[in-house]
C-alpha cells in the first residue's frame, strides 16, 4: 500500500486528472487503451439543489473530458459524472443505474473497437477454478491446465489475465503457490 503525505491535499478534479494521466500513459505503453469513469456515489446526499450542483459538477469535469475524451468514459454528451445513489435498495432505481453504467461500458468498449481474444481453454480453465472453491493451490491449476492441453506458462498467463481483469486474485511475488477465486 502507498501512503501519501499528509500535507499533499488533491481536490477532486485534480484525482480524476491523475488517473486519466495515468490511463494515458499506460495506453501510450501497451495496445489496450484503459478507461475511466466517474461515478459519484453519495445522489441521496446532495442537498436540495441537486440538480443545479450536479450541472456544475459535469462543466467542470467536461474540462477535463476535452484533454482526456480517449479514456474517460462520459454518461451522455453533457453528463461526465454517473451520479448514483449506492444506498439504493435493491429493486427498480438500482436496476437503472446497472443498466446505465453497463451501456456506456459497453459503447465506450465498441467505440474502442478494441478485441481481447481470449482463448477457449482459459474459459474452461477459469470456470474450473471457480468450482473448486475459494483458495485453490498453483499446483492444483497447473493439473487442471494440464486436463486443458495448456503449459505451465500457459496457465501462469492465464492466471495474470484473470487476475487483471478482476476475475481472481493471484500474488505470485507474495503468495505464489495460491490462487484466490472468490472475492466475496
Amino acid at each position: 500500500l502507498y501512503t501519501l503525505p499528509d500535507q499533499l491535499t488533491l481536490t477532486n478534479r485534480e484525482f480524476i486528472e491523475r488517473a486519466c494521466q495515468i490511463a494515458e500513459a499506460k495506453a501510450m505503453s501497451g495496445k489496450i487503451v484503459p478507461k475511466v469513469m466517474i461515478v459519484g456515489t453519495h445522489k441521496d446526499k446532495l442537498e436540495i439543489n441537486s440538480e443545479a450542483r450536479l450541472k456544475k459538477i459535469n462543466e467542470e469535469l467536461r474540462k477535463v473530458h476535452q484533454k482526456y475524451d480517449r479514456v474517460l468514459i462520459c454518461k451522455s454528451e453533457d453528463e461526465v459524472i454517473f451520479a448514483v445513489n449506492a444506498m439504493a435498495p435493491v429493486g427498480e432505481e438500482r436496476q437503472q443505474y446497472t443498466e446505465e453504467l453497463q451501456d456506456c461500458i459497453l459503447k465506450a468498449v465498441e467505440k474502442t473497437g478494441e478485441v481481447i481474444d481470449v482463448p477457449l481453454k482459459w474459459l474452461a480453465f477459469h470456470l474450473d477454478l471457480d468450482k473448486k472453491g475459494g483458495i485453490v493451490r498453483k499446483s492444483e491449476c497447473y493439473k487442471t491446465g494440464e486436463i486443458l492441453g495448456m503449459g505451465r506458462s500457459d496457465v501462469d498467463e492465464a492466471l495474470k489475465y484473470f487476475d487483471k481483469v478482476g476475475l481472481l486474485l493471484h500474488y505470485p511475488d507474495d503468495v505464489p503457490d495460491l490462487v484466490f477465486t472468490k472475492m466475496d
